[in-house]
């Protein structure tokens, strides 16, 4: 029997709508874009020139200016002179902006971890897998 993909295709946009407004989604969705994709960038990077998190998050050099002014307003983040090229900035987290990342990120491993329980441990396998497995096409 052959594949509808146009019709599967319309289905999977559906569900990914609906996903969206489930409070677990919204954690992730949030951990990949903004405040929190600078503070985890930054967890897993120790550090980062501006036009570092500019390509990552597909955003303007001024966005990430507006973003970076407001994290360090928070005292979230810390900018300096990079020791390597002192007319580059670079950006590292702060004390209080590395609690922050970690209490955000136990937040969506908890939710996360609620919503593959629902799947059960088989699908939740599968879940994970089919979602591994369209990174590497």
């Amino acid at each position: 029997m052959m594949a509808n993909y146009e019709s599967l295709a319309t289905e999977l946009l559906q569900v990914n709508e609906d996903l969206a407004h489930m409070p677990t989604r919204h954690l992730l969705t949030r951990l990949s874009q903004g405040e929190p994709f600078v503070l985890n960038y930054l967890l897993h990077h120790r550090q980062a020139h501006p036009v570092d998190l500019s390509r990552r998050l597909g955003v303007s050099s001024a966005r990430i200016a507006a973003l970076l002014g407001r994290l360090e307003a928070k005292g979230l983040i810390l900018r300096g002179s990079d020791p390597l090229n002192n007319r580059q900035v670079i950006v590292t987290l702060s004390p209080q902006g590395l609690e922050a990342i970690q209490a955000f990120r136990d937040r969506v491993l908890r939710a996360a971890a609620q919503m593959l329980a629902a799947l059960g441990p088989e699908d939740a396998r599968e879940f994970v897998r089919l979602q591994k497995k369209l990174l590497t096409r």
